[in-house]
C-alpha cells in the first residue's frame, strides 16, 4: 500500500519506517453515513482522511446531536481519550460523504513508538494536528462571536455548506439554523 504524500511528508519519514508505517496503516473506503467510532464505545484507531469530510458529535442525555468538529482531508481524527486511554468514547464519528479513510490501531501504534524514533516523530506530528484544530474551536467559541466563528468557518471549509447539513453546520457554530440563516443572508 502506498501512504498519502501528507502522511509521507508529516514527519520527513525515512524509506524503512514509511514502508513499517504503510504495513499497519489500513485504507479503507466507506458511503456516506459510516460511523467510524460511537459514543460510548473503545475507539481503536486513529484515522486520516484523505478524500471525504467527516463529523464528531455528542449525543445529549435529551437525545439532541452537538456537532464538535469537522474532519476534511489532510484531517487525523481519534477520540482522544478514548485511544490513548482505551476507555469509552464521549463522541461518535460520522462520515458525511463518501470517503477513502486510513486508519492505525492503537496496538500497531504503540509497538511503533517503541520501536522507532521516526515513528514518534510521526505521532507527535499527528496528536499535534489534532490539538491544532482543537485550540482553534476553544477559542473559536471562548472569544469569538457567532458571526467571526461563521467566517473562521468558511475560511477553513469554503465548501462547507455544499457537504454539510446545515443543522450540524449551525450546531457546530453553537447557534440556531434560524441565526445561521440571519448571518447567511447578511454576506
Amino acid at each position: 500500500m502506498h501512504l498519502p504524500p501528507f502522511i509521507k511528508n508529516i514527519a520527513n519519514l525515512s524509506r524503512e519506517s514509511e514502508e513499517k508505517l504503510s504495513a499497519v496503516f489500513q485504507r479503507n473506503e466507506f458511503p456516506k453515513g459510516h460511523i467510524l467510532f460511537r459514543q460510548g464505545e473503545v475507539c481503536r484507531h486513529i484515522y486520516y482522511i484523505e478524500k471525504g469530510l467527516a463529523r464528531i458529535y455528542y449525543n445529549t442525555r435529551s437525545g439532541k446531536e452537538i456537532t464538535a468538529w469537522f474532519f476534511a482531508e489532510n484531517s487525523f481524527l481519534t477520540a482522544h481519550d478514548s485511544f490513548y486511554q482505551q476507555k469509552p468514547a464521549p463522541s461518535c464519528c460520522e462520515l458525511l460523504e463518501y470517503s477513502v479513510v486510513y486508519s492505525l490501531k492503537y496496538t500497531d501504534m504503540q509497538a511503533m513508538l517503541n520501536e522507532n524514533h521516526d515513528m514518534a516523530k510521526f505521532a507527535f506530528h499527528a496528536v499535534f494536528e489534532l490539538a491544532k484544530k482543537l485550540t482553534e474551536f476553544i477559542n473559536g467559541i471562548k472569544f469569538q462571536s457567532a458571526e467571526e466563528r461563521y467566517n473562521a468557518l468558511m475560511l477553513n471549509y469554503p465548501n462547507i455548506f455544499q457537504r454539510a447539513r446545515l443543522g450540524h453546520i449551525a450546531s457546530f457554530l453553537g447557534i440556531t439554523q434560524e441565526t445561521l440563516s440571519r448571518i447567511r443572508a447578511g454576506k
